[in-house]
């Protein structure tokens, strides 16, 4: 018998026979708790499998039908490919087979038929009318046309056509794909002696081997769960691929995890708080659902108090849909496409406290802002977008911060192959640009553009504010900018490329400015001359350019211009907003070389007393080496980052050491 990736499940009133039926079915009780065998009644998920005449064999979720066990239902019902709606001739369709029927459709299950169950408890006429009373129900949902099928658990007539009629519907089901990024919902997690603990789910995408290292989000988010066993319909196997119901035994603690975690790649997917959706509120509910309204979220296996957000109403009518935000009170991991249910606390015409689902447009978002209207174009166009569109839209979506190939990854359902086909079309037509080969960072063509007029502009405003200088600092201009280091050199690179900016080691100027016909005008070079040696004179405590200028008799405009030029020559370092001789801080760098060689480590005290002044220049000048990657800070520690005369060889300072 073949194992392929599939999953039933039951629906129905409680008392109307879904678990007698997987039984009789499967050969598998699937009570298995002491309460639910002396009361009767189903109250936690029960599991089977099921060899059907074509020789496969599925995974089978029996499920609770009694009202107080809704979520229970839900959590079962997530993320299977059949459901068999159960149905008692003897009562026929009663509220909570019309629930289940509903929550049903919002889930996104398609495929399903109905068991007629106890059919040997009444006549044929009664058999009938039972048959047009489910027929009734049925129209207008998922399963309007679906077989109804009558069966006896008892007698064993009609359970082989209902076997067959199984095998029929799932021969053409979609397979849930093994590509895409691994996501287990929990539905159970135990301990076993002997084993430690254990988990169940079905698997909605990828796959889970022996010996991966997976973690559970949110609750066991950065704690390695490593793989050490798993089963597939009671067989130990070597994985088990999407669409299987599966149990996992994780080398992490019982405690660590809880059901409604999710079992992920280690750092593939993220726990969030914010999800974008398409609701429907059900036509049977008693009142409209206000924007701003608390609810109760149903998403994989979780429940958690969740507040909506309408896009397109302040209130959804019952029958009604509308985009919304719904900000959980509890992270959870989602992607678009998923599917929930949202519940109420107050009882419904019909049902108990459901009110409405949907399915998920885009996770990881931003809070919604009315006057923000591209979030509502955006998530309108991921509707029915192809996967390559939606990954464009959420490159465009990032605007001028780009987006990491793993966000990607976090915000889309696809398959790696996908997500990666899709980059490299947009890449190769230029509508999305690689910053970042490490991390795989994008950013559209379109923000790369308006990146680089603002790169201009701030430029521009700098000599305008400080025209005596030469050109502004690569981190100045970043921290300006706010932008990734990696992602602004691309963006300099564009600029040099068209001959937008001059592009220097350490500073970025425009093409039109120039500070020779200043410099040369009053003097400025015999004054540089008296500054060097004011600085030379202060070593290590350079004295305020106020200061300076009283001093030396000269104008502001005039010092800054020596400053520049000193600073061009190399006589004179700028470190933060302050000015050193070169001479005073490479004697210090040789300093500092010798301590550390000796202690290989430098404490703040021992730094303020190699300098020998106060923290207003020691602190700046310790951060310098540290850029400079002569010195690597651990806690409140320096080290050295290199071999000890590295950096004295790149300043053109050779001691007797390094001569032999």
């Amino acid at each position: 018998m073949s194992t392929p990736a599939r999953v039933i499940g039951t629906a129905g009133h409680i008392d109307h026979g879904k678990t007698s039926l997987t039984r009789a079915l499967t050969g598998i009780d699937t009570d298995r708790l002491k309460e639910e065998k002396e009361r009767g009644i189903t109250i936690e998920l029960g599991f089977a499998h099921l060899a059907l005449p074509s020789g496969d064999v599925v995974g089978v979720i029996d499920v609770p039908g009694h009202e107080r066990f809704v979520r229970t239902m839900v959590a079962g019902a997530v993320g299977i490919d059949l459901v068999v709606l159960v149905v008692a001739a003897d009562e026929g369709v009663m509220p909570q087979t019309r629930e289940h029927l509903d929550i049903c459709g919002l889930l996104g299950i398609r495929r399903g038929l109905v068991a007629l169950t106890k059919s040997d408890l009444v006549d044929e006429e009664m058999r009938e009318l039972a048959m047009l009373d489910v027929a009734e129900a049925l129209r207008g949902s998922f399963l309007e046309g679906a077989p109804i099928i009558a069966c006896s658990t008892k007698s064993g007539d009609g359970l082989e056509p209902l076997r067959r009629a199984i095998d029929g519907l799932l021969l053409d089901a979609p397979q849930k794909d093994p590509e895409a990024p691994l996501r287990l919902p929990m539905d159970r997690v135990f301990s076993m002696k002997g084993f430690g603990t254990v988990v169940t789910g079905t698997l909605w995408g990828g796959r889970i081997a022996v010996g991966d290292e997976l973690e559970a989000l949110p609750h066991g988010e950065g704690k390695p769960a490593k793989v050490r066993g798993v089963q597939v319909h009671g067989r130990l196997v070597d994985q088990a691929i999407a669409g299987q119901r599966t149990a996992i035994n994780l080398s992490l603690p019982h405690e660590a995890v809880t059901r409604g975690d999710v079992l992920v790649r280690r750092q593939e997917l993220q726990a969030g708080r914010l999800i974008d959706v398409h609701l429907h509120h059900l036509p049977t509910c008693r009142q409209g659902l206000g924007s701003r309204a608390r609810v109760l979220v149903q998403l994989g296996c979780v429940q958690t108090l969740g507040k909506v957000t309408l896009f397109d109403a302040r209130t959804l009518e019952p029958g009604g849909s509308s985009l919304a935000q719904i900000e959980l009170d509890t992270p959870t991991v989602a992607l678009p496409g998923d599917h929930f249910i949202v519940r109420g606390f107050a009882l419904q015409k019909q049902h108990t406290s459901t009110l409405g689902g949907g399915v998920v447009l885009r996770t990881l978002g931003t809070r919604f802002r009315r006057s923000s209207p591209s979030l509502l174009s955006t998530l309108r166009q991921n509707e029915q977008a192809a996967p390559e569109e939606r990954v464009l839209c959420e490159i465009e979506r990032a605007h001028e911060a780009g987006i990491s190939r793993q966000e990607l990854g976090f915000r889309l359902p696809f398959s790696s192959k996908v997500i990666d086909a899709a980059i490299g079309k947009w890449l190769g037509e230029r509508r999305a640009i690689r910053f970042d080969r490490e991390r795989g960072g994008l950013i559209s063509k379109s923000a790369l553009a308006m990146l680089m007029d603002k790169t201009v502009a701030l430029v521009a405003k700098f000599h305008e504010q400080s025209p005596l200088l030469p050109g502004i600092g690569r981190e100045q201009l970043r921290s300006q900018i706010g932008t990734d280091a990696k992602l602004l050199h691309v963006v300099l690179e564009a600029l040099r490329n068209t001959a937008k900016l001059v592009v220097g080691r350490d500073e970025v100027r425009l093409p039109s400015h120039s500070l020779e016909h200043k410099r040369a005008e009053g003097g400025v070079t015999e004054l540089a001359e008296r500054v060097r040696a004011r600085f030379a004179a202060a070593r290590l405590e350079p004295p305020r350019p106020a200061e300076v200028a009283l001093e030396l008799h000269c104008s502001p405009s005039d010092l800054v211009s020596a400053f520049s030029l000193l600073v061009d020559k190399r006589e004179m370092v700028r470190i933060q907003d302050l000015l050193f001789h070169r001479d005073a801080v490479e004697d210090l760098r040789r300093r500092l070389v010798d301590f550390l060689t000796e202690h290989s480590q430098i404490s703040p005290p021992e730094w303020k007393a190699l300098c020998g002044v106060s923290r207003k220049f020691s602190i700046p000048l310790a951060e310098y080496f540290d850029a400079e990657k002569l010195t690597l800070r651990v806690g409140d520690l320096r080290k050295l980052r290199s071999r000890p005369f590295d950096k004295l060889r790149m300043s053109g300072h050779k001691d007797q050491d390094e001569r032999s």
